[in-house]
């Protein structure tokens, strides 16, 4: 009887062509597991540990790491090398002191190294807002997480500063003029520009964001920006910062 259900590897030649990975350096790489982030948006932790960061050399290296339980995302031990770590993931290894997170760039997702105070904050984008048994609201975050707390007042596309992994609200940036905005994907990806405008979408349009960037005024799908501040990001999102 034939095998059912999926792989659990990849060739490397086949992964999202959004990973910055080498492809032709050995034949397979690990296969994500369904998890807070698609595929094509996050990559598994064992690339991040062993091909991004080059703190292990082998598989077996690895796998060992993560059975012992060295290896944090967000604060929490990940077990696994095919859990999927996406957008301002904090991925840590604490008997290393090292602590990256996860920042965009044209090239995909890219490591920034932070320091251990910031390493236990993250920026989580708003996604949804609804209300739930006894009137209160609960918010649904862009990895997966949901809270629900009737002292914020967010909606979709706005940011929610927590803390790790408590996820006690630290502070919040709205979608709206004056804020700080980071683009996510395509040539500008990395960009932080300040934003100029927010235009509300139409039935045959998606609501956009005029923006200022280094490389000059664009207007880009709301989607498409991140709102990280006001005067300055509330956390490290380039990979040049430390």
């Amino acid at each position: 009887m034939g095998k059912k259900g999926g792989r659990n590897k990849m060739k490397r030649l086949a992964a999202p062509r959004s990973w910055d990975i080498s492809r032709k350096s050995s034949r397979f790489v690990f296969k994500p597991v369904p998890g807070p982030h698609p595929m094509a948006a996050s990559y598994p932790l064992g690339v991040v540990v062993r091909d991004m960061a080059s703190m292990a050399k082998l598989s077996r290296e690895l796998k060992f790491m993560m059975k012992t339980g060295k290896v944090k995302v967000d604060g929490k031990e990940r077990r696994t090398p095919r859990f999927p770590v996406g957008l301002f993931n904090v991925v840590s290894v604490p008997l290393e002191g090292a602590d990256f997170r996860l920042v965009p760039s044209p090239k995909g997702l890219a490591l920034a190294k932070v320091g251990s105070e910031e390493a236990q904050k993250k920026l989580c984008s708003v996604q949804s807002k609804t209300k739930v048994k006894g009137g209160h609201i609960q918010y649904g975050l862009h990895d997966g997480r949901s809270m629900v707390n009737d002292g914020l007042d967010l909606s979709p596309g706005d940011a929610v500063l927590i803390e790790l992994p408590s996820q006690k609200v630290l502070g919040q940036a709205k979608l709206a003029k004056g804020s700080l905005g980071l683009v996510l994907t395509g040539d500008r990806a990395g960009q932080l520009g300040r934003i100029a405008d927010v235009k509300k979408g139409t039935i045959s349009r998606e609501k956009m964001v005029r923006i200022t960037l280094p490389s000059g005024e664009a207007e880009i799908p709301s989607r498409l920006v991140f709102p990280v501040g006001t005067d300055s990001p509330m956390i490290t999102v380039g990979a040049g910062a430390a």
